[in-house]
């Protein structure tokens, strides 16, 4: 992963910050861009997908519970 790479997914907790959640999924977060139909943002470098989640938990984006 590089700082270009994150520079990708930036707006998901800048300028659209508004527009997704996370989901907790009882392992981690799943970011989802909200929508009809709502639609998920899979990123396959672990890393990366660390990288976004941290910078999106930090910029408030809204946190959805796991059903119990």
């Amino acid at each position: 992963m590089n700082d270009r790479d994150l520079l990708e997914y930036e707006r998901m907790w800048t300028t659209e910050r508004d527009q997704w959640e996370l989901h907790e999924t009882g392992v981690g977060y799943l970011p989802i861009l909200k929508g009809d139909p709502p639609m998920a943002e899979l990123i396959c470098d672990d890393d990366l997908a660390d990288q976004v989640i941290a910078r999106m938990l930090a910029a408030g984006v809204t946190v959805v519970a796991r059903p119990s």
